[in-house]
């Protein structure tokens, strides 16, 4: 009854109201504009003032004092960055200050506090009083996950625990400001508004992704704001948000988090054009850029054998162009990259390391018994990565060589004898070539797996999946700590990554991670061991630590309903289902052309006669950079089209022409993709033609161009 009586006697603010609170907060940031580019020229000055004290008085100075005028120089200069910076949030603040608002009612004071809430938060330079708050704040999140009635919110600090907040929403908004003006106010029982969501996903899409924080769904918020998961994974559909929620939740971790720093974050992308494609997200939500990797850079900083591999995209090329057959080696990359295969060298390894032999090693004048070494290496060191192990006894072979000595060591000379000690050791007792080894145990493997051992491809390289392992087997031997500054890992495109790459990562980040992607986008789909089934035993809990949190996303935004159900069809019964949100549009057309000529002067005529003016960026997807450069050559003959590649590090819009491959996790207006006509014969070129076809938001064109005999 209490919930009713609030309701009741509360009135909400009218639109004139709304009107004066904006105006206010409009006036306001003109003052704290003025009140800071003012602070901004008297530092000016200051630092001017400072400068030619010093240079004047250069010579009667003593470097205490110099030090001093130099240190309140810096200072100043400091303040000049974080006041460009806040000039710059407030410029922005007043083209679009705000985007929704709660009235929340407290249980314990019964206190009515109306919070508006925006892209950042703003506190008065008149009277102190918060105005704005920041979507990331803890009250903010009772925007995004309730309606109106009971509610809750809870303030976390680092060092001092939580406290909950109870009471009721009475009142909830959203508002529509377009460049500084109030268009709209709109009085909402839902989490978001049908009509402004619907209005947001049927603008078109940009050259760069955009923060959608007006727009935010209470399940992705859920995950933007999820606190308890060491490991959270998030298994979504295909235009569910999953990329734009990963930034969304840096954004919020380096908010709330105080000590974790955008230089303590990484983010895995699967190539430079999608690094590039993501890179506005954070410094629109008024964070710095944090540091991006693709796998295959790790792989080729990290890896030290002298032979040649295969790169992902090598291996990606060749499955394409496999399709279902069942050669040798799509038979070999099937079981190499199965939690079995990972398991069973996982026991090799095991077996390796427990078999290894000790006996008396001699250094100069010092001796160390077989089992006075084995009493380290499997006791004292054990937790150790197994080649780390002899760099830990190896101090202790120092400390006793230098007990010898009349002189104390420098530290610089213990490491290098340590690390020439640890050489000898492996050498003495173990293998230190890794390929070797890998090699071994695919030997031993060969009676159950008939030419599994072959882990070369036709050029002469290892073979991709064969790589993998034998950077696996790397890191358990010898470890890393490259990257033990990074405090959280956020993974993205989940499906492209095998168990050894999890394991891999799991070792050489044993941080937090952030882990998204779609089970169904993938060349092998396997429902009896798929992405999921390998990340939770990667990142499953051992000895009380880690463990993870999965997450679903079932609801469709990207594409229309008539794009969704054709995607959908494609996979046919592999069970994709789910919801869509019901904007409509242009049923997807396919269309047959007799030659590549033909189907390009289809392209060009849509082009050409005003069919995609209304379109910013449309995308013209190949099988490989082969076909995506003869598009390209013929249709620039016509218009402005760009090509990208492998080697492309900038998205700049407009028409382009790319391989499938790489517009993974991308998003255009309209999109036609080129086939040959055979994509429904294979679950590897069906579940391509999947992954190309989600790519469009309002058109598709499905191009089937004939295989000339």
């Amino acid at each position: 009854m209490a919930e009713n009586k609030d309701m009741e006697n509360y009135r909400a603010t009218s639109a004139e109201e709304e009107e004066d609170y904006f105006d206010n907060v409009e006036l306001e940031l003109d003052y704290s504009i003025s009140v800071t580019e003012g602070s901004v020229e008297l530092k000016k000055d200051s630092i001017k003032e400072q400068k030619k004290y010093m240079r004047d008085s250069h010579g009667d100075m003593d470097d205490e004092e110099f030090l001093q005028n130099m240190q309140l120089v810096n200072n100043d200069e400091a303040y000049l960055t974080r006041a460009a910076k806040r000039l710059e949030v407030y410029e922005h603040q007043k083209k679009n200050p705000y985007f929704g608002k709660v009235t929340f009612r407290y249980d314990d004071e019964g206190d009515v506090i109306p919070f508006y809430i925006g892209m950042a938060g703003y506190e008065s330079d008149m009277n102190n009083e918060q105005l704005i708050y920041d979507w990331r704040a803890p009250v903010s999140s009772m925007y995004y996950a309730y309606e109106k009635g009971p509610a809750s919110y809870t303030v976390n600090t680092e060092d001092m625990g939580s406290e909950k907040f109870t009471g009721h929403i009475i009142e909830k908004k959203q508002f529509v400001i377009v460049n500084g003006k109030l268009r709209e106010a709109v009085d909402t029982d839902a989490n978001i508004n049908d009509v402004i969501l619907l209005e947001a996903l049927g603008g078109n899409s940009s050259v760069k992704m955009k923060s959608v924080v007006a727009t935010i769904q209470k399940e992705q918020d859920a995950i933007i704001r999820n606190r308890t998961a060491y490991n959270l994974i998030v298994d979504g559909r295909a235009g569910s948000g999953k990329t734009v929620i990963a930034m969304h939740r840096l954004a919020w971790l380096l908010y709330n988090y105080k000590t974790l720093d955008s230089d303590r974050v990484m983010i895995l992308s699967p190539n430079s054009i999608f690094g590039d494609y993501i890179s506005d997200v954070l410094p629109e939500l008024e964070e710095n850029s944090v540091p991006e990797k693709e796998f295959d850079s790790l792989l080729e900083e990290l890896l030290y054998i002298d032979e040649e591999y295969e790169t992902k995209l090598e291996q990606s090329e060749f499955i394409i162009d496999s399709g279902d057959q069942e050669n040798q080696r799509i038979r070999n990359l099937k079981v190499k990259s199965s939690i079995g295969f990972y398991d069973r060298f996982n026991e090799f390894l095991e077996r390796y390391v427990s078999e290894i032999k000790f006996r008396t090693f001699h250094y100069q004048k010092v001796e160390y018994t077989g089992d006075d070494i084995s009493a380290m290496f499997n006791g004292r060191f054990s937790r150790k990565p197994v080649y780390e192990r002899f760099e830990n006894i190896a101090y202790f072979i120092v400390d006793r060589v230098e007990d010898n000595s009349p002189k104390e060591f420098p530290e610089e000379k213990k490491n290098n004898l340590a690390r020439q000690i640890q050489k000898q050791m492996v050498n003495l007792f173990a293998e230190r070539n890794l390929v070797k080894l890998y090699v071994d145990f695919l030997a031993e493997m060969e009676p159950e797996y008939p030419g599994i051992s072959e882990y070369k491809n036709e050029y002469g390289k290892i073979c991709y999946e064969d790589i993998l392992p034998i950077l696996y087997l790397q890191v358990y031997f010898y470890g890393c700590n490259t990257y033990n500054n990074i405090k959280h890992l956020v993974i993205d495109e989940m499906q492209d990554y095998t168990i050894f790459q999890y394991a891999i990562l799991d070792r050489i980040f044993g941080c937090k991670k952030t882990i998204l992607g779609d089970r169904y986008q993938v060349l092998f789909y396997n429902p009896e061991e798929t992405v999921v089934d390998v990340l939770t035993k990667i990142f499953a809990k051992r000895n009380g630590q880690g463990g993870y949190e999965l997450m679903e996303l079932s609801e469709s935004y990207r594409s229309t309903a008539e794009i969704t159900e054709f995607c959908n069809n494609i996979l046919g019964d592999e069970g994709i289902g789910g919801n869509t949100v019901e904007r409509h549009g242009r049923v997807p057309e396919e269309i047959q052309c007799g030659s590549l000529d033909e189907a390009v002067e289809f392209i060009n005529d849509k082009l050409s006669y005003g069919d995609m003016d209304a379109y910013d960026n449309i995308a013209i997807l190949t099988n490989d950079e082969a076909d995506a450069y003869e598009v390209y050559r013929q249709l620039s003959e016509y218009t402005e089209v760009t090509l990208i590649t492998n080697q492309s590090v900038v998205y700049s819009g407009g028409v382009v022409v790319l391989p499938k491959f790489l517009a993974k996790g991308m998003e255009f207006d309209a999109v036609y993709v080129m086939t040959d006509g055979t994509y429904k014969n294979s679950m590897v070129t069906r579940h391509t033609h999947y992954i190309a076809c989600t790519r469009a938001l309002h058109e598709l064109y499905v191009i089937d161009v004939m295989q000339s005999e």
